[in-house]
């Protein structure tokens, strides 16, 4: 691996690339490391980049492809971040476009017709894209010049963000031959960029890794006792002055902190992808231009936010993996001015990510009532908060098992607003005189179909034949006919039809999960490296250091100087009542439901199958079950599904993976004479009871 600083100042191409950099970008020079990273690209070099967030990436595949005659593909996970540089790359007059799933028919023909013709430099795409093979055709055909894997940790199943469309981009490569391929990311631990270099099938690759460390960030932790505490330490953040970004692991969390510093007079704005696109780009411009501004979010939000003035990141909940917490908290302090990175710790929020964790990753139940419903009609068309309702689960667990369906092939979704229109002439139909011919056309066609005032229902393609416009034409000119008044519209069923694809019975499926299982895994083992990272004050470890040494890097010091754990005079006093007020905090993070009575046998015997399945899996014992469930379990003895349930910090996940054993040893127990006692218990858990609204 490359050390960037101590590269030579003669690279190959640099001269050229010093003039593209003027020239295209308006820059006189490169940020660290960055020339060294394309003298490598233009040298045909396979290259892995790992540069922390804000340091500039992007440009080290950007001005590549100003340089390169042919074209440069670039896959990137998120649609809102492919509109915005390929806006950015336009305004600078680099040819430059996306293909993804929000263009229409019509724009998406009009695009390949272009690729065809070779007329951009840089194409973006989702991963997903590579599904169709007409696609591949076509690339092989233009050729690419440049394989670009933007947010290349999604290749690894250790990466916080794991997507398996991206594990087939080494097939993508095989079947593309580029000359060159370059994978950046901004997090990746030494074992990620060995499964990324492994996946992509790269031989001999060129890595570099800008060093991690960021002086100029404050890391703390401050423990809070509940929600009240949450909105006392975020008010307090954000009255500190500078803009800030406060993360939330669930949209109802972002709400409850958003109305508690809307409602002290804080310029807070929202933002969560339950939001309408409209909505978030408001709250997004509003952020970005806006002195002294507060975004509550989840983390949905900062792909693409490079606002320099962003004095603190607060976590108001613990984040799922170091790497997620790293890239976020990396967006303080880019102007090189000091910032803070505060998490709010309870350890009940553990709990909380391991279920989002396991709604993510659903039980065999889930998979086989979702199987089950689809069986029963040819096309279920009442979108995933129905079919959620249906099957008794989350709108969480069942798009997660959608998603694992349609991968495996086992279901097939439609495009959005499939089906029949209602229209309705009003009584202004016959007078108006829209200024667009085609809703002219299309008002003169329907005034000689439809009669007006009753509803009537139609399909846009009968609609295209009947006036000589397309499909898009149409749409346009209906929603041009519904603002004036002329019409009223009744849309179909805006989501996606879901079909299965065969019909067998479950059982019959031959649905593999253990692949699902594996993954859930790791994703506990990542929460767990996470909270570990948490409790670094508890062991006093320079958290700068922990995370240094997380990410590879050797020559980390004893203390940093600017962490709660080597300075913490430095973090601010966030709780009224200062040390006292953290006291009560972490007590009321660590205690545990009272269980005064319970079964010694059942206690011993769970705690060692616990302690024996957590070596087994390589994770911490309190990620099976934490002491306070143990110690219900052993008091409740349950022998079925219901009385599991009924004891706080279980569920269906844990119940499929775990209930056997439980139940097992609790009938020796209760052989053996100890009676069930009665505990502090939550209602039976049903699963949609469980977190619905996520980002």
């Amino acid at each position: 691996m490359v050390n960037m600083r101590a590269m030579p100042v003669a690279l190959p191409y640099i001269e050229e690339a010093q003039q593209g950099l003027v020239r295209h970008f308006g820059l006189t020079q490169f940020r660290p490391g960055q020339d060294q990273v394309i003298s490598s690209v233009m040298s045909g070099r396979n290259t892995v980049v790992v540069m922390p967030t804000g340091a500039g990436k992007s440009l080290c595949y950007q001005l590549p492809a100003t340089l390169l005659p042919g074209l440069t593909l670039v896959v990137s996970p998120l649609i809102a971040l492919m509109k915005d540089q390929v806006e950015a790359l336009t305004a600078r007059g680099i040819s430059a476009t996306f293909i993804n799933s929000s263009l229409s028919d019509l724009e998406r023909a009009e695009r390949m017709r272009r690729l065809r013709a070779r007329e951009y430099k840089l194409l973006y795409v989702a991963p997903e894209r590579f599904r169709s093979l007409s696609f591949l055709e076509t690339l092989a055909e233009v050729g690419v010049d440049l394989f670009a894997v933007d947010e290349a940790h999604c290749i690894s199943q250790w990466g916080h963000d794991f997507r398996p469309d991206y594990a087939l981009l080494g097939q993508v490569r095989k079947r593309l031959r580029p000359p060159r391929t370059v994978a950046l990311t901004a997090t990746a631990t030494p074992e990620v960029r060995a499964d990324i270099i492994r996946i992509l099938l790269m031989k001999d690759p060129q890595e570099f890794a800008m060093g991690f460390d960021r002086p100029n960030l404050f890391l703390g932790q401050q423990e809070v006792g509940g929600d009240q505490d949450r909105y006392e330490a975020c008010a307090r953040l954000a009255a500190l002055g500078g803009s800030g970004i406060i993360y939330c692991s669930t949209r109802r969390a972002a709400e409850g902190i958003f109305s508690e510093l809307h409602g002290k007079g804080l310029k807070a704005v929202l933002y969560h992808a339950g939001m309408e696109d409209d909505a978030r780009r408001r709250a997004q411009d509003t952020f970005m231009s806006t002195k002294d501004a507060v975004a509550v979010a989840t983390n949905a939000f900062g792909m693409g936010i490079d606002k320099p003035d962003i004095r603190f990141v607060a976590h108001a909940n613990i984040p799922r993996a170091v790497e997620a917490y790293y890239q976020e908290i990396g967006r303080a302090g880019r102007d090189g001015g000091d910032a803070r990175a505060v998490l709010l710790f309870n350890h009940a929020d553990v709990y909380t990510q391991e279920r989002l964790i396991q709604s993510s990753h659903p039980s065999e139940a889930v998979f086989g009532d979702v199987w089950n419903v689809l069986q029963s009609v040819e096309e279920f068309e009442r979108g995933v908060y129905a079919l959620a309702g249906t099957v008794n689960a989350s709108e969480f667990e069942v798009s997660a098992a959608l998603r694992i369906l349609e991968r495996e092939g086992k279901i097939e979704r439609g495009g959005r607003g499939e089906g029949e229109h209602g229209i309705t002439l009003t009584e202004k139909a016959p007078a108006a005189h829209p200024h667009s011919p085609d809703a002219q056309r299309l008002l003169k066609s329907l005034l000689e179909t439809f009669p007006v005032g009753r509803q009537a229902t139609t399909e846009l393609p009968i609609l295209a034949r009947r006036t000589g416009l397309s499909v898009d034409e149409v749409r346009h000119a209906l929603s041009l006919l519904e603002k004036s008044g002329a019409a009223k519209v009744r849309r179909p069923f805006s989501g996606r039809s879901i079909r299965a694809l065969e019909r067998v019975p479950f059982r019959e499926l031959g649905l593999d999960l253990s692949r699902v299982r594996e993954q859930e895994r790791q994703n506990l083992s990542l929460l767990r490296r996470m909270t570990e990272y948490a409790y670094s004050d508890r062991d006093k470890r320079c958290r700068r250091g922990a995370i240094l040494r997380y990410f590879g890097q050797r020559d980390v010091g004893a203390s940093c100087g600017n962490c709660d754990v080597c300075a913490p005079e430095k973090l601010p006093v966030l709780l009224v009542g200062g040390p006292a007020a953290s006291s009560r905090a972490r007590a009321a993070s660590s205690a545990a439901v009272p269980v005064t009575s319970y079964s010694e046998l059942a206690s011993t015997e769970l705690r060692r199958w616990r302690k024996d399945l957590a070596k087994d899996l390589g994770v911490a014992p309190f990620i099976i079950f934490n002491d306070a469930t143990l110690l219900g379990l052993s008091a409740a003895l349950p022998i079925d599904r219901e009385s599991f349930l009924a004891v706080k910090g279980t569920g269906e996940s844990r119940w499929e993976r775990f209930g056997p054993k439980v139940v097992e040893i609790c009938l020796m127990a209760r052989a053996a004479g100890h009676e069930p006692q009665a505990v502090p218990a939550t209602p039976p858990r049903v699963r949609k009871a469980r977190v619905r609204r996520s980002a």
